[in-house]
């Protein structure tokens, strides 16, 4: 009997034990699914800056195979501080959005959704290209429409 009480006390240590690392603690964070963003953006071409001064309207077609597969002409226009986007799909729709200014000393940062988990953001780079980014980093690029 002793035997038996000193079995059942080790298997209750033993128990206790690996419990210990299962209990509850702080709540964590809730999980995340993200994908992998490409590693690199296009190659862009190297020239002049074609971000103009002042008011602007620039254009892009947003079709991506990968990550943008319904595509649409994306326009974005600066009109003193506001910035907008109108999308134009191929079948005619268009919406049109108001976006948020990312403070960044060296590009144009932009988003429709401040505050978003992801962090997705849009920039316009000095070559004109339209990168669209995300916390982990550019998903894809697209080159202005000429």
């Amino acid at each position: 009997m002793k035997k038996a009480i000193q079995s059942m006390l080790i298997s209750l240590v033993l128990l206790a034990f690996m419990l210990s690392g299962c209990t509850p603690g702080p709540a964590s964070k809730p999980i995340v699914f993200t994908y992998e963003p490409t590693s690199t953006p296009t190659h862009e071409p190297t020239s002049t800056s074609a971000i103009p001064t002042g008011d602007f309207e620039m254009s892009w077609n947003i079709y991506d195979s990968q990550y943008n597969s319904l595509g649409g002409i994306l326009t974005i226009r600066r009109q003193g501080s506001k910035y907008t986007q109108t999308l134009v799909m191929s079948d005619g729709s268009s919406g049109t959005t108001d976006l948020t200014v990312i403070p960044d000393a060296e590009e144009i940062k932009l988003t429709d959704r401040p505050g978003n988990v992801y962090g997705d953001y849009m920039f316009i780079s000095s070559t004109g290209y339209l990168y669209f980014c995300d916390i982990q980093g550019v998903i894809y690029t697209v080159p202005l429409l000429k």
